[in-house]
């Protein structure tokens, strides 16, 4: 689970984005981006992870496929 946010800081560094430009782009400042991919990507007391192991299943990230 926690390699999805460095997965998300690769994807930002393949496509040429820095943390500033994200922001602008969501409406948010930098430091809320970089706090964002520091944090933990679900919380401690959430149940999700629990699911997603007992089921077997992973989340997966990918550029999308272009229609």
């Amino acid at each position: 689970m926690e390699d999805l946010a460095a997965q998300l800081r690769q994807a930002l560094k393949d496509q040429g984005i820095t943390q500033a430009q994200l922001a602008q782009q969501l409406d948010t400042t930098q430091p809320v981006i970089s706090r964002t991919l520091q944090a933990s990507v679900l919380n401690e007391r959430s149940h999700w992870p629990a699911i997603i192991d007992t089921l077997g299943l992973e989340i997966v990230i990918q550029p999308k496929s272009s229609s």
